[in-house]
This record gives structure tokens, sequence and C-alpha cells, in this order.
């Protein structure tokens, strides 16, 4: 590394210093005897080996979310971390077994990372930057189909009563899990039989499964729904008599805001084995409300709006099989 090299390569750890300090003032995080960012010592200053060296030196000249951090970002780095390639080897992408669309936005993330390897000089060329994903084919989502409906139901009304009004309602509407969970009692018009989806409430990945984050829905929507009778006499009967708008709807047992994983791994799956019905994740119940309303004859901008899809490319591309499905035309062989 010439010198010029050098200085720049310094300046960009020292402009990733102070990134970290500013940030921390912010967050009230800041440490003032400035320990926590001494850089460590590394008896081999030469360049990445690694895939994963060049990752982990890449990382903290970003400027991202925790958030970021904690998602997108750590299960890349698990991924390298597993196959551990060395630093210009591509191969080991063909053991992966994520689907395709996981791959790709992977795959972007560790060509961007390359590309900095290149500007520092750490690569001569960038060995990500024309390979593509070739991950495993999305498996087909299989729907509940009415019997294992009531299935369900009648397994949570054995095992697990307190959560029956939460599993309807994500049966019925076919509302994102971090929606339901988010829903408010102010969002819910009892008398037009009527609730406004449009916040969520998803996990916050760098806390515990309580600790969730209020934001608004995946896609920005905002839809109304209107409820059946069942749904909204079900509603009417957990209401509270002084309810406060801001209350939660549907809670845990402990009047905690429900964890979704912990709901699905020690409630959703009891209740299918105890059935008999074989394991599909609660998010099925969205695409259990999609495909049973295009077989009912909802419109295709009819079930983009009940799912809160900007458009209909979603629905199509998910649910084209099952729209103006033909049936196999009458033929003299009987």
């Amino acid at each position: 590394m010439n010198p010029s090299n050098n200085t720049d390569h310094v300046l960009g750890l020292a402009q990733a210093i102070a990134t970290r300090i500013e940030k921390d003032i912010r967050a009230g995080h800041f440490d003032p005897i400035l320990k926590s960012y001494y850089l460590v010592p590394k008896t081999d200053t030469s360049k990445p080996k690694t895939l994963l060296d060049l990752w982990d030196s890449w990382i903290p000249t970003l400027e991202i979310s925790d958030t970021a951090k904690a998602t997108h970002y750590r299960w890349v780095r698990t991924m390298i971390s597993k196959y551990n390639p060395a630093l210009t080897d591509i191969s080991w992408l063909k053991r992966i077994g994520a689907s395709q669309s996981t791959l790709k936005v992977r795959l972007g993330l560790i060509r961007s990372c390359c590309e900095w390897g290149v500007n520092q000089k750490y690569l001569e060329v960038n060995p990500y930057k024309h390979v593509k994903a070739q991950g495993n084919k999305p498996k087909e989502v299989k729907p509940f189909t009415f019997d294992e409906i009531r299935l369900i139901i009648e397994g949570f009304e054995t095992l697990y009563p307190h959560y029956v009004p939460f599993v309807k309602f994500l049966i019925t509407t076919g509302c994102r899990t971090s929606e339901v969970i988010g829903l408010r009692w102010q969002h819910v018009d009892l008398l037009r039989g009527e609730v406004v989806i449009k916040e969520s409430l998803p996990r916050d990945v760098t806390g515990n499964g309580y600790t969730r984050v209020r934001k608004g829905t995946k896609t920005g929507s905002i839809r109304h729904l209107t409820l059946p009778e069942h749904l909204r006499s079900l509603l009417e009967d957990i209401s509270p008599v002084d309810v406060n708008p801001d209350d939660l709807v549907f809670k845990s047992p402990s009047g905690k805001p429900i964890d979704s994983d912990g709901f699905r791994r020690y409630y959703w799956v009891r209740v299918l084995d105890h059935q008999g019905i074989p394991y599909r994740k609660p998010y099925t119940s969205r695409h259990t409300m999609a495909s049973h309303a295009i077989e009912q004859g909802v419109p295709v901008t009819g079930v983009a709006y009940l799912l809160g899809h900007t458009d209909t490319t979603m629905v199509i591309k998910n649910y084209g099989h099952l729209i103006n499905r033909p049936g196999l035309p009458e033929l003299p062989i009987s």
C-alpha cells in the first residue's frame, strides 16, 4: 500500500469513528473516556484474506441504522461466517440453501462490500460484480382449507382460548401479523362494523420479544376493512367497558403485546400438531384469505386492497394461477 492509499485508509477509519461518536452522543451512549472507540491493534496489518475480514472492515464505514445492522447486515454476516470463503472465492454461493429472492438481496450487499474493497485497493476486481443469484425456487404456499380453518379454531378453543379472537381476526382479514398485533381500539368502529389498518407493531430486532416499534404498514397503505358480522360481534364481546383508544385490541395473557415468534412456537405449532394439520406459518392465514377471496370471485384489485398492496402486481404473481382458472372441456370419452 503506497503512502497516499494508507492516508486514505486512515482517514476512512477516523471518519468511521467520528460518525460512531456522533451517533452515540445523539443516543445518549457517549463514552467520555473514549475507551470504546479505540481501534483494536492487529498483529497482521495486511489486506483482508477472507470475505468475512473484508465485511467486518466495511461495516464500520457505513452510516446505517441499528435496525439495519441487526437484520439484513447481520444475516449476511452470519451467512458468510458459516462458509468463510476466501476473498475472491465465489463457489460457496452454490451451497447456500436460501431462496432466490433472499440470495439476490444478500448478494447485492456483498457486491457493494467488494466494490468498497476495490476502492480501498484490497481487491483488484470485484469477483461478485457479474454473479447472479441462483437460489432455491420458492415453495408453493398451500392455503388452509375450510376444514383446516375449523380445526384450527377448535384447537385454540380447547387448548388456548385466550388467543381465539386473535386467530379468528388473523385468518378472516388476512392482515399481516404485525398489523393485527398493533391494532388499537381507536381504529375499530363497532357501530359501522369497520376497522382501519394503518399501523403495525413489529418486534424491535435490537431488543427482546416484548420490545416493539410502532410504525406504518409495510407498504404505507391505509385500508378500511368492513367486518363480517361474526367478527364485529367478536370484537364487541372483547371490547372493554371503558376502552382506552390507545390500548391494543389483542394482548398476551399477561397484558403485554403479543410476541409473534413466541406465539408461533408455543401456541400455533402445538395447535396444528394437536389437530393433525400439516405445519404452515401463521402468515399462511394471509394467503388463505387471498386465495379463498379469489376463488369466490373477488376482483384482483379488491384482493390487492384487502392485502394492503399498492397495485395488483403481487396478487397476480402469487395468485395468478387461481384467477379465471378454466375447467377442462367436456369430451366424448364416457
